[in-house]
């Protein structure tokens, strides 16, 4: 898909793939093919109005196998399920035909000056380079109540000035390929965490990221 316009505008058009160039400007997504039979889906805008085709939204289900609730926890429940039975997944995703197409989590969201930004993105950038092992983008409150975009990397040479080198390089290839800027942070080996089912945690590591910075330094 066109990245830069499903970022300016939530609509996956699908993208050029005939140069170097303007595959640059291509992000990648999987198509999870049709739902199951017996169950209802929509995509909804941030105001709750089903989206038409390749417009990207929250995914939106009702069917047998939905959840009834969060055990012991009526709040959690209302934030995600209706009393009618839809659940809110989470998930961002578009309709191509009668099949969908999931484009990240909501909450991994990274939102610079009113465009989405995908932390896929971002990583995809980061792992490109033979020095890296892993990369985890985030979202962090900046300046005057903005956001700002981190990328959290290991890196498996030790040097010093082959890591100052490499967090510059990134520095300088996400705001060329991206458009926006982005504090890279080299972090050690095996510390980005992920979930059982192997997927990066996102949400972790923004919360040690923000307790790590916040921590008063020993003087």
């Amino acid at each position: 898909m066109d990245r830069q316009f499903l970022a300016e505008h939530d609509v996956a058009l699908p993208g050029e793939y005939n140069s170097a160039e303007s595959q640059k400007r291509l992000s990648f997504f999987v198509n999870c093919g049709k739902s199951l039979p017996g169950y209802e889906i929509e995509i909804r805008d941030v105001n709750d109005r089903v989206l038409p085709q390749r417009h990207c939204g929250k995914l939106f289900v009702r069917g047998p196998s939905v959840m009834q609730g969060y055990f012991g926890d009526n709040g959690s429940t209302r934030e995600v399920l209706s009393e009618d039975g839809w659940l809110n997944t989470g998930d961002l995703v578009y309709r191509v035909g009668d099949t969908l197409v999931i484009a990240g989590r909501v909450k991994d969201m990274i939102i610079i000056n009113g465009r989405n930004i995908w932390p896929q993105d971002l990583e995809f950038l980061a792992e490109r380079q033979p020095e890296i092992r892993n990369a985890c983008a985030v979202s962090v409150p900046g300046k005057n109540g903005t956001e700002l975009a981190v990328l959290l990397i290991e890196c498996r040479n030790n040097n010093p000035d082959v890591r100052d080198n490499l967090a510059k390089h990134l520095y300088g290839l996400v705001h060329k390929e991206i458009g926006i800027e982005c504090k890279v942070e080299l972090v050690p080996r095996n510390s980005i965490p992920r979930t059982t089912s192997g997927k990066l945690a996102r949400s972790a590591m923004r919360t040690e990221y923000l307790n790590r910075i916040a921590a008063p330094t020993e003087g």
